[in-house]
C-alpha cells in the first residue's frame, strides 16, 4: 500500500507541474495508409510522412487537404522502426532510431537522396555507455525526435526511466558508423516522440506525452549548439485526447502542423495549433 500511494504521488506531482496552454486552428483527417505517421516533412511544397516499426520502408507525398500526391519506395530498405525525418536541400534523412525495448543493435539513420529518392547510405549509430542490450520496459536508447542543426544530425532521446531527454550530435557527412555521447540531458518531464527546427528563428520544437496521455509542445527558443546548457523551454499543453502526437513541423515561431497516429479508434490525423 505504501508503495502504492509513492508511485501514485510522484504521477501526480507530473501532471501538476506548471505549462501553458495551445490551440487548435485547423484539424484535417489523413488517409489510413499513414495510420502510424511518424515523421514530418515539408518539401518542394508537399508534405512527407511514413509510418513507423513494421510499415513499408515507403515516403508518403501528401498535401494540405491530406490526399496522397505521391508514394516512394525507398529501395532495399527495412522499416525497422523510423521515427522521425528531415531534409536539406541534398538528402532526407530518416531516423530508424526507434528501440521501445532497448533491445536493438542495428539503429541507423538513412540517406536518401532529394533528387531521386535513392538511398545515399546509411549511418550507424550505438549508444557510447549502454552495456546491454537485454529487453526492458524502461531505459534511456530509444529516440523518435530527429533535426538538423549547422552541420549535425540531431536525435532526441525518449526515456521511459527518467522522463528526461539526452541530446546527440551526428556528423551527417558520414557514412561511417558513429557512437553517441550525450551532449546535454533536458528534464522535460514526458516521452519525446518528434522534433523540428528552425535555424532563421532559432527554434526547437518538440511534442511529447506524459504517463497519462497527455499531449505536450515543448519549445526551445535562440537554441544554438553553443549554449546548450543555459537552454530553457516552455511547455505547451495541447488539447488532445485519445492521442498519439508523433511528428511536429513549425509554420512559424507561434503556430506548427502537428501529427497523430490512429491509435486503432480512427483516422490519423494532421493538425495545425497555436501557442501565445
Amino acid at each position: 500500500f505504501i508503495l502504492s500511494l509513492i508511485i501514485f504521488s510522484c504521477s501526480s506531482g507530473q501532471e501538476k507541474e506548471d505549462y501553458e496552454n495551445a490551440v487548435i486552428l485547423e484539424t484535417i483527417v489523413l488517409p489510413k495508409i499513414i495510420n502510424e505517421t511518424s515523421g514530418l516533412e515539408i518539401l518542394d511544397n508537399q508534405f512527407i510522412t511514413h509510418n513507423d516499426s513494421g510499415g513499408d520502408p515507403s515516403l508518403y507525398m501528401f498535401n494540405e487537404a491530406g490526399e496522397i500526391i505521391q508514394t516512394v519506395e525507398i529501395i532495399n530498405q527495412s522499416n525497422n522502426d523510423w521515427e522521425d525525418i528531415t531534409a536539406d536541400e541534398d538528402y532526407i534523412f530518416i531516423a530508424d532510431t526507434g528501440n521501445n525495448f532497448g533491445n536493438r543493435d542495428n539503429l541507423n539513420i538513412i540517406k536518401v537522396k532529394t533528387s531521386d529518392f535513392s538511398v545515399e547510405g546509411k549511418i550507424d549509430i550505438s549508444y557510447e555507455d549502454q552495456q546491454t542490450f537485454l529487453p526492458r520496459p524502461k531505459h534511456k536508447y530509444d529516440a523518435e525526435a530527429l533535426f538538423l542543426i549547422e552541420d549535425k544530425i540531431a536525435i532526441l532521446s525518449k526515456d521511459r526511466s527518467e522522463l528526461f531527454t539526452d541530446l546527440y550530435l551526428i556528423d551527417k557527412q558520414s557514412n561511417s558508423k558513429q557512437v553517441l555521447e550525450s551532449k546535454i540531458t533536458y528534464n522535460v518531464n514526458s516521452l519525446i516522440t518528434g522534433g523540428d527546427y528552425n535555424k532563421d528563428m532559432s527554434l526547437l520544437a518538440l511534442v511529447s506525452y506524459s504517463s497519462k496521455g497527455s499531449q505536450f509542445l515543448i519549445l526551445f527558443e535562440d537554441f544554438n549548439l553553443e549554449t546548450l546548457a543555459e537552454k530553457k523551454f516552455r511547455k505547451f499543453k495541447i488539447p488532445l485526447e485519445r492521442a498519439q502526437i508523433e511528428a511536429i513541423k513549425i509554420i512559424d515561431d507561434k503556430t506548427f502542423w502537428i501529427t497523430s497516429e490512429d491509435e486503432g479508434i480512427g483516422s490519423p490525423y494532421m493538425y495545425k495549433i497555436k501557442v501565445e
